[in-house]
């Protein structure tokens, strides 16, 4: 044994000296010294798309600390608030911030929104369960039935039962006392619990309901002071204004210049605060120093991210420049266009993109040849549809797109409707995209394809009898059935099998189908039933752009997802509208794309416009709108435009006119009589010009200082 001792000693001697050895050889450098390889830092993948997600809070989160830190990462331009609270990135568009239980109701819902000026929104919502002590808990789950002593709940873990007391809070966005039995069945809840007793209940919104960001030029600029709050007045390249209070936490904002503000709505007094700004050049520069944190990176990743950010950064620029050129011009206008100029040519240059750009969208009102036979330019004047007309350069060489295919510019003609790309420097134009036909405002076309799915329903047809008078959808989206009535007023549903009229019988039980349906009484319209579908696909939306001769891409339906997609319509095309036959010059602008609209792609590269199989469409029915107008603006001609939010904080811009009847209490009032503050009982529009036929006030209510 002490031999083996003394051995081992004796080798970790000798091991030690070698050791000791190899160290001092390695100080003196060799004449081939080997490559030592280099840790490439962590970054994170950016897209051309806004993007955003979240590392922290945890779905369905129960915690027993009372701080919690919401961490993600974003595009480096966006403009990113949590809980109403304005947060900055890194130039990574790393975030994180700490949010408190103090100042919170529990369960706490985390509202992150993400946006940039170029209208593209992105959220997130997540709601937390604070455990406040020894003895409670935290579930999560949808309603399976709820009476007011009792809620059943579907979670992860099977069905959960939970008594409910007079002590029971209960949490809906938008009132101000409701009960449990105000929440709907299958609404996800969170609920924070002492063992089989629910102590507060919250029903979760999938969407953020107490802020959201709005992008526009300052047109005025009020700050707080002793006296009381400031107010802060913007208006977008759409027509949308909004006028919202300010506290001293904001500093006077630069009038003229396009920024994004966050905005709270407190819904107990209707009043609308700012409480951030964010500079559009502020974003600009973050992109700047994105695209410099991957430059210095050798790696594929950093290689993609600076494709996807310098893209990012030309249409930032574009945006920009585009709603600072078209918008009617304000104080301190001529200043914000120069240091936006002048900023986005320095950062253009650095990063090899390009002369700043913008767009402007309009009519063509003249075009004149150049007086110089050496030169073949032409001068077009284009008018959008509000704001100051552009004069641009075009010459043989621009490129000129007319349903995607390459066209001469001296085919313009005067009145033809056209997007036009052109340098700010010279004005000359890179590109000129003809727009088909008439077309849609964009607010008008997000409006109607949003609604392009209300009163439909897709899924297995059931309970077909012949002495019963309703039918049984089980919804495929949902995977509960819904029931529809099949007798009532006239005119009786219209039945299609596989396109062709049938009977509604018992041999259709068991098909896909699909039913349009009125949502106020469950009435059975129209149902068809389809084999399945071959090459085809199946769209929805709105009619946004169309031309009844033949073309390709004669077209362009906006789709629920807010994309443009064009499509090609000809003499074989079946075209319905409320489940009867009609003829191609019926379509009309606005027309409601229903989800049974059958369409065939071209090839599998999705290169060329597809084919419509089948067109489904269903007349939009008037819009109504309640809510509080943010803003009144006088327009070209002497329109008159308001600016309505709802509980949502949806904005939507109407159209005032001699016709429109306003009233308050029975009083009759003119457009002169419009103001901020005001209250919408209902607004009854219509849904393509957005023009109002109704505009009912409530009754005057005494409110702070909106603006000075």
């Amino acid at each position: 044994m002490n031999r083996q001792r003394l051995a081992i000693a004796l080798i970790v001697v000798v091991l030690g000296l070698v050791a000791a050895c190899g160290a001092e050889e390695q100080a003196v450098p060799t004449a081939t010294p080997e490559a030592q390889s280099r840790s490439v830092p962590k970054i994170e993948a950016q897209t051309q798309a806004l993007m955003l997600r979240l590392a922290s809070a945890e779905v369905d989160l129960v915690t027993g600390m009372n701080r919690i830190f919401v961490t993600g990462v974003t595009s480096p331009d966006a403009t990113l608030s949590v809980n109403g609270r304005l947060v900055l990135t890194d130039p990574d568009g790393n975030f994180s911030v700490g949010l408190d239980l103090s100042e919170a109701r529990n369960p706490l819902v985390i509202e992150v929104v993400a946006t940039s000026i170029a209208r593209e929104t992105e959220a997130l919502v997540r709601p937390v369960i604070f455990l406040d002590g020894p003895g409670s808990s935290g579930v999560f789950g949808n309603v399976i039935s709820v009476t007011p002593s009792k809620l059943e709940l579907r979670t992860g873990s099977g069905p959960v039962t939970l008594s409910i007391d007079a002590g029971t809070t209960v949490a809906i966005h938008g009132w101000e006392s409701p009960s449990v039995s105000d929440i709907a069945q299958g609404a996800p809840v969170a609920v924070m619990t002492e063992g089989s007793r629910a102590v507060s209940v919250l029903a979760v919104v999938g969407r953020p309901v107490r802020t959201r960001h709005f992008t526009g030029i300052v047109t005025g600029s009020d700050p707080a002071d002793a006296s009381g709050p400031g107010s802060l007045t913007l208006r977008d390249g759409s027509g949308l204004q909004i006028t919202a209070i300010t506290t001293d936490t904001l500093k006077e904002a630069p009038i003229g210049e396009v920024v994004t503000v966050v905005l709270e709505q407190d819904l107990a007094t209707g009043s609308l605060t700012a409480t951030a700004i964010d500079r559009a050049l502020a974003g600009a520069e973050r992109l700047y120093q994105a695209l410099a944190l991957n430059k210095m990176i050798d790696s594929s990743q950093a290689s993609a991210n600076m494709t996807a950010l310098r893209w990012r950064l030309a249409e930032h620029g574009v945006r920009n420049l585009s709603m600072l050129v078209n918008g009617q011009p304000y104080d301190g206008w001529q200043d914000a266009m120069a240091k936006a100029d002048e900023a986005y040519t320095r950062l253009f240059s650095e990063h090899h993109i390009g002369a700043p750009s913008a767009d402007v969208t309009g009519l063509v009102t003249s075009i004149a040849t150049s007086m110089d036979a050496t030169s073949s330019a032409m001068l077009i004047t284009v008018q959008p549809a509000s704001g100051q007309a552009v004069m641009v350069k075009m010459s043989d060489t621009t490129p000129v797109a007319l349903f995607g295919e390459r066209i001469k510019s001296g085919q313009l003609d005067l009145a033809s409707r056209i997007t036009v790309r052109y340098a700010i420097s010279g004005n000359r134009a890179n590109r000129v995209t003809v727009m088909a036909g008439n077309t849609l405002s964009n607010d008008s076309s997000a409006q109607l394809a949003a609604r392009a799915g209300r009163g439909e329903v897709q899924g297995t047809l059931m309970d077909v009898r012949a002495t019963a008078s309703f039918i049984s959808i089980l919804d495929q989206a949902t995977g509960q059935p819904i029931s529809l009535h099949t007798v009532g007023q006239a005119p009786r549903a219209s039945v299609y099998r596989n396109g062709a009229p049938a009977d509604l019988d018992s041999s259709m039980e068991g098909s896909n189908v699909f039913a349009r349906f009125d949502p106020a009484s469950h009435r059975l319209l129209e149902l068809e039933s389809l084999p399945p579908l071959r090459d085809e696909e199946l769209v929805s939306g709105v009619v946004h752009s169309f031309i009844p001769k033949f073309a390709d891409g004669n077209l362009t339906i906006r789709t629920t997802d807010g994309r443009f997609r064009s499509f090609t319509h000809h003499a074989g095309t079946a075209i319905r509208r409320d489940g009867l036959r009609v003829s191609i010059q019926d379509v009309r602008l606005g027309d409601l794309v229903r989800p049974n609209t059958r369409v065939r792609t071209a090839d599998g590269s999705g290169g060329q416009a597809g084919e419509i199989v089948v067109l489904s469409l269903k007349a939009p029915e008037p819009g109504l709108f309640t809510g509080i107008i943010r803003g009144v603006t006088g327009g070209f001609g002497g329109e008159v435009r308001i600016t309505v939010s709802n509980i949502w904080l949806d904005l939507i811009s109407l159209k005032i006119n001699s016709g429109t009847a306003i009233s308050q209490e029975g009083r009759t009032l003119g457009a002169q009589d419009l103001a901020v503050g005001q209250k919408v009982a209902l607004a009854s529009y219509d849904p393509v010009t957005l023009e109002a036929v109704v505009l009912a006030l409530d009754r005057p209510r005494d409110s702070s200082r909106a603006s000075r």
